[in-house]
């Protein structure tokens, strides 16, 4: 599955040393980086979960960007359909309130099931999602076969909900925070020549090649990608009654001075293996605790790291007279989101390796 995030990174970069400098002389240009990120993670989630090029950087405008975007469009409609689903979900079936609008469930099935039975007809193997689900179905066929009980089933809709479930959680969580991420980077001209020190180092003991073990070497973007998730993302004595609703504040706990001093400054440090040991438990939850933990975390940090290397090996970030001194939140996204979006600026400047 790496080569196909790594492949992706190297459009973004491609993507990057094509666009034009608006500043010939200090060879800049500017950009809105969440929806440049939007852009790869689109792509990344396309061929790893999906088998296909959606071609994202060539054309924004396809149809895995359009109907991703749908996904997490805010209108009032929207806003109520997702309420009842989480507070009333026995409603779902008799209302036909979907988390998916309509349009892109119907998109993303037929792609998801072209593409198995064009690899069942094939038998190509990628290591992707498709692979995984195909087995999935063999699996569910030979139980029938066995006349074995009590297995759950993976065939029709349900194999086609574990393809929209990836694809709607592992691109827009990931694209908000490698944009966060650049914002504090280009507030933080400190931070981020240490970042580009630790991919250069990283990129020579590799011999210049992105690989899974450089990726997995990079300490210090580990503790930036920590940080940004607690900036990006309570009853006394109160028990919780059997099957209630409960939504965690994620973000009032990430921003609560009690738990992490001065918790609006960017601080990676804050989460160096010392300095973890002193967090209160359960109070740091970005992906999730416990058996209901986001399974696709591993997976969220490895797109994110492999998209900052490849924007950060040729170019220095910059702010541009556009970004703001501190950004406000859309309060009406579903997922955190910069109000206006980020607007940066990139400076071409290659390590060198």
């Amino acid at each position: 599955m790496f080569p196909l995030i790594e492949e992706v990174g190297a459009s973004l970069d491609a993507h990057l040393r094509q666009q034009p400098l608006h500043n010939e002389r200090m060879r800049c240009f500017d950009l809105e980086a969440k929806e440049l990120c939007a852009l790869y993670t689109t792509d990344v989630i396309a061929t790893v979960a999906y088998g296909v090029s959606a071609n994202s950087f060539t054309d924004p405008k396809c149809e895995f960007r359009r109907h991703g975007r749908s996904v997490f469009e805010f209108n009032l409609r929207r806003a109520a359909e997702i309420t009842l689903v989480f507070f009333l979900p026995h409603l779902v079936p008799i209302l036909r309130f979907k988390v998916v609008p309509a349009e892109a469930t119907l998109f993303l099935r037929k792609t998801i099931n072209y593409v198995m039975s064009e690899r069942e007809k094939s038998g190509q193997k990628r290591n992707d999602l498709i692979d995984i689900l195909i087995e999935f179905r063999r699996s569910t066929q030979m139980a029938k076969e066995s006349g074995i009980k009590d297995q759950f089933v993976f065939e029709g809709d349900i194999l086609v909900a574990q393809a929209v479930l990836f694809f709607t959680a592992g691109f827009e969580s990931s694209s908000s925070t490698m944009a966060f991420a650049m914002y504090e980077l280009a507030k933080d001209a400190d931070v981020q020549q240490r970042l580009r020190e630790e991919i250069k180092d990283a990129l020579v003991e590799s011999g210049g090649q992105v690989t899974l073990k450089m990726i997995e070497s990079l300490e210090f973007m580990q503790l930036i990608l920590l940080e940004d998730y607690s900036l990006a993302p309570f009853h006394n004595k109160f028990v919780v009654p059997k099957g209630m609703p409960v939504y965690i504040p994620c973000y009032a706990l990430h921003m609560d001075p009690q738990y992490f001093p001065q918790p609006r400054k960017f601080v990676p440090e804050r989460f160096s293996p010392e300095n973890r040991k002193l967090h209160t438990p359960y109070t740091y939850m970005p992906f999730g605790l416990g058996p209901h933990g986001c399974i696709g975390e591993r997976f969220g940090y490895l797109q994110a790291k492999v998209g900052l290397v490849y924007l950060l090996r040729n170019h220095m970030i910059t702010a541009s007279e556009r970004t703001p001194h501190r950004l406000q939140l859309e309060p009406k996204a579903i997922i955190t989101q910069a109000k206006g979006g980020i607007h940066l600026r990139l400076v071409r400047d290659p390590l060198g390796i």
